[in-house]
């Protein structure tokens, strides 16, 4: 057993313990906060109650977090929004309208998400106080004070143990991936009748809008989706990030390979409209505070949700040692044959927690409708293919080749065959 980090903000660090690349842009986000005016809002939501903002500051790639001590006790932490990462190596400093309308969407989006998730599932999310989304505030940036979480990401603290591994330690991997199966069904069990961000409406009701990343949809159907999402996704990483090689080849396969996906009816026999669950596309380690046992206290990132076909629901998180195959590549490196045998481990954990919750349900435990997982529905054709459009967004050209060879491979395959390749090696 190792000595854990401590836990909370305790463990936060300054501007001078990180490196170069990330140390000029904190230094100079730092720079443009107006602390006093910032000390003046907090207190005001308390009836002017003093308070004081720590120095130290936990920090991700588009947020920056600071602790609120107010003088009676209560604890908070505003989540400072920075600019965008930096391009080619060069930080931005000015946001461009463009970019400012759709982090204004993405926080709006999320501030919605949070809501309707803890409305509708017991998913632990961190409660938020006040909010300013725009750009032009006294304090400098967009923010959000939230409800402070005593505990560390999985990942923190799974960096803590030694030995040469990534992923959750050994003695907590089973307790943590089930946890992530609960939060993994709670959310698909949620449904909804279009693809796309959670949205307000006029009235103030929750609904599926455009997804946020790409401006595009919403989408009635998995058909439509399939059709006309990936087209404005590799618009949307060619505008962001440049042209990749091998990008618009991923882009054109998997559509060509969707177009003869079954269509729902035909899987589900429901005989009724589509519906979709949410899945979040960064319930990661770095993201879910966790106590020194494993114990999930909170997931602090939703900006990434959206309602998805089911199959698209099927998703390995990253940072956890787990690895899908690249479909037909077999592979003779060690570590990527652990990560594909964790993979098969993750999704029987998924799929066993998913039966015992069915059990309860049948004996008046459980009152909501449940998702159900399975393992083979991890390594489906349609859930395989999918995992093509989250790869090219690595704009890596050798990423992107694997999954033109593997897109290739899977059209020629049939359900049967994919299983064979995945399950039965």
């Amino acid at each position: 057993m190792t000595d854990s980090p401590p836990l909370g903000n305790v463990s936060w660090k300054g501007v001078g313990d990180y490196g170069e690349e990330y140390a000029e842009r904190i230094h100079k986000f730092f720079d443009k906060i107006d602390n006093k005016a910032l000390e003046s809002y907090v207190s005001s939501l308390r009836g002017n109650q003093p308070c004081n903002i720590s120095t130290e500051f936990s920090v991700g790639n588009f947020n920056l977090v600071r602790k609120i001590q107010f003088h009676d006790g209560v604890e908070w932490i505003v989540r400072l929004l920075m600019p965008p990462m930096p391009v080619a190596g060069q930080l931005i400093e000015t946001v461009s309208p463009k970019a400012q309308e759709k982090r204004l969407l993405s926080m709006q989006s999320e501030l919605a998400t949070m809501e309707f998730v803890r409305q509708n599932t017991d998913i632990p999310i961190p409660k938020i106080y006040a909010y300013e989304l725009n750009e032009q505030n006294a304090v400098g940036c967009p923010f959000f004070m939230m409800e402070y979480v005593h505990g560390n990401t999985a990942e923190e603290v799974s960096q803590s143990y030694p030995g040469n591994r990534e992923g959750i330690p050994e003695p907590f991997q089973e307790k943590f991936w089930r946890q992530i199966a609960n939060i993994m069904t709670q959310l698909a069990s949620v449904r909804l009748p279009r693809i796309g961000s959670i949205v307000r409406d006029a009235a103030g009701s929750f609904v599926a809008g455009p997804l946020i990343e790409t401006g595009s949809g919403p989408y009635d159907s998995a058909a439509e989706f399939y059709a006309d999402y990936p087209l404005a996704l590799g618009n949307s990483l060619a505008e962001r990030e440049g042209p990749v090689d091998g990008q618009g080849e991923v882009i054109q396969a998997f559509c060509s390979l969707a177009a003869s996906f079954p269509p729902p009816a035909a899987r589900a026999e429901r005989g009724s409209a589509e519906d979709f669950g949410l899945a979040n596309y960064d319930l990661n380690p770095n993201n879910i505070l966790i106590d020194q046992e494993f114990n999930v206290l909170a997931v602090i990132d939703w900006d990434s949700v959206v309602s998805v076909p089911d199959a698209a629901l099927y998703r390995f998180p990253y940072l956890m040692g787990v690895k899908c195959a690249v479909p037909g590549l077999d592979s003779t490196e060690r570590l990527q044959l652990k990560r594909e045998a964790l993979s098969q481990q993750f999704a029987e954990v998924v799929e066993a927690w998913g039966k015992e919750q069915l059990e309860k349900e049948f004996r008046g435990v459980n009152k909501r409708r449940m998702y159900l997982f399975t393992k083979s529905g991890f390594f489906s054709k349609e859930a395989v293919a999918f995992r093509s459009l989250i790869a090219v967004r690595q704009g890596q050209d050798w990423v992107n080749e694997e999954w033109i060879q593997g897109l290739a491979w899977l059209s020629d395959r049939n359900e049967e065959q994919v299983t064979r390749f995945y399950l039965e090696q």
